[in-house]
C-alpha cells in the first residue's frame, strides 16, 4: 500500500522545462585563451548559436586589476556539449570610470570607428585623463592624437589582436605615450568596444585543440606568476 502511494505521488511531481534542458559549456575565443567561461541550458543546441553571453575579465586572468573590465561573446558554433564564441564587445564598469575623473583635472572623450587590416570594424571609446585642468585647445589636440594613434594601430593590426591589445592594456600605453607629448596626462583608459563589422571571413570555429594549447599557455603564465 505505501509503495503504490509514493508510486502516485512521483507520477504528480511535474518534472518542469528544466528536466529536459541540455548545457553546454561555452568557451571564450581562443585568441583571449579559449578556456571555458559559462555552461548554458538549451532546448536544442542549435539554438544556442547568436546568444550573448557576459563574464568579466578577471574570469579569465584571475587578475584582480580586471575585475572592472566586461566581457560580451556571442555563440558562433556548437560542437557536441560545447559551445565557441566570438568577441562582441567590451565595457568598463561604471564605477570604475566614474573614480578615474579627480578634482583639478579634465576628461577628454574619444569615440573613432576603426577599420582593421583584415576588414573588421569596430567603434573604440577612449577616456584620456589630464594630470591637471586644461584648455579646449588642449583637449583638441589630445583628441586629435589619440584619433590619429588609432587609426594607424589599426591599419597595422588584425581583428582579434586589436581586441586582445585593447583589453590587455597595451593599446592604452600606446596611446598614452602619444597624448602626452601634448598634454601631462595621468591614464588613458579604453572605456568600451563595440563591434561593427567582423573580418570579411567569418571567424572559423576554434578547435578543441587550439583551446588546449591556449589553456596549457595561460596555466604556465599563471605559475611563472
Amino acid at each position: 500500500m505505501a509503495q503504490a502511494q509514493q508510486a502516485a505521488a512521483q507520477q504528480r511531481i511535474p518534472l518542469g522545462k528544466w528536466a529536459f534542458k541540455k548545457w553546454l559549456t561555452v568557451y571564450a575565443p581562443a585568441f583571449l585563451g579559449g578556456q571555458a567561461i559559462v555552461e548554458i541550458p538549451v532546448d536544442e543546441p542549435s539554438r544556442a548559436i547568436g546568444r550573448n553571453v557576459e563574464t568579466t575579465l578577471y574570469d579569465l586572468t584571475k587578475d584582480l586589476s580586471h575585475i572592472n573590465v566586461k566581457l560580451r561573446f556571442r555563440v558562433s558554433g556548437v560542437d557536441g556539449d560545447r559551445a565557441f564564441t566570438q568577441f562582441n564587445g567590451m565595457e568598463l564598469t561604471r564605477d570604475y570610470v566614474r573614480n578615474l575623473v579627480r578634482r583639478g583635472s579634465s576628461k577628454v572623450m574619444v569615440i573613432k570607428d576603426v577599420t582593421t587590416k583584415d576588414g573588421g570594424k569596430l567603434r573604440m571609446e577612449v577616456l584620456a585623463i589630464t594630470t591637471y585642468r586644461c584648455t579646449r585647445t588642449h583637449k583638441h589636440l589630445i583628441r586629435k592624437s589619440i584619433m590619429d594613434r588609432l587609426d594607424r594601430i589599426s591599419q597595422e593590426t588584425d581583428f582579434d589582436s586589436l581586441i586582445r591589445d585593447s583589453i590587455m592594456g597595451k593599446v592604452q600605453v600606446d596611446l598614452f605615450n602619444v597624448a602626452k607629448k601634448v598634454y601631462p596626462l595621468r591614464k588613458v583608459e579604453v572605456v568600451k568596444i563595440k563591434v561593427l563589422e567582423y573580418p570579411k571571413k567569418p571567424e572559423a570555429k576554434p578547435p578543441m585543440e587550439a583551446i588546449k594549447v591556449a589553456q596549457e599557455v595561460t596555466q604556465q603564465q599563471q605559475q611563472s606568476s
